[in-house]
């Protein structure tokens, strides 16, 4: 699994925004702010929008503003909003199972790994992430993972 530019750019704008969730921010704020180049971040907010964090405000007065309380946004929905479903290895996903699958050593293994991830990204929500950036806290684990 890689985490690609998308992502990256998709979860920095949330961690941005996260700060302050009531507020309408325009592209070219969360672009300068966070380093992102505006039209490729006009598609990941287009994609933010549709998987239902974000809400479109159209005119003058227009940008995006967070729909969904950031404790209740994890880094796992970010990641599976933009890239889809975690995919350690083809047999870990439903749609496109191995013929092998059945009588292969490694399909546990990476079914596993997959799950142990989708868990672990599942613990850190946007709002404790928020604050731990807004603080100056880095390198530090929700409590109790």
């Amino acid at each position: 699994m890689k985490i690609n530019k998308d992502t990256d750019y998709a979860i920095r704008c949330m961690l941005f925004m996260s700060g302050n969730p009531d507020k309408t921010f325009v592209i070219g704020q969360i672009a300068k702010e966070k380093a992102i180049p505006e039209s490729f971040l006009a598609k990941i907010l287009q994609k933010l929008t549709k998987a239902g964090f974000l809400r479109s405000i159209r005119g003058t007065r227009g940008g995006f503003v967070m729909i969904k309380d950031p404790q209740d946004i994890t880094l796992l929905d970010i990641v599976e909003a933009i890239n889809g479903k975690i995919v350690i290895n083809r047999c870990t996903m439903p749609d496109d199972r191995c013929e092998l699958n059945e009588n292969c050593p490694t399909s546990n293994i990476w079914l596993e790994i997959r799950q142990i991830v989708e868990e672990r990204l599942s613990h850190y929500d946007f709002k404790a992430l928020s604050n731990n950036y807004i603080n100056g806290v880095t390198g530090k684990t929700p409590s109790g993972v």
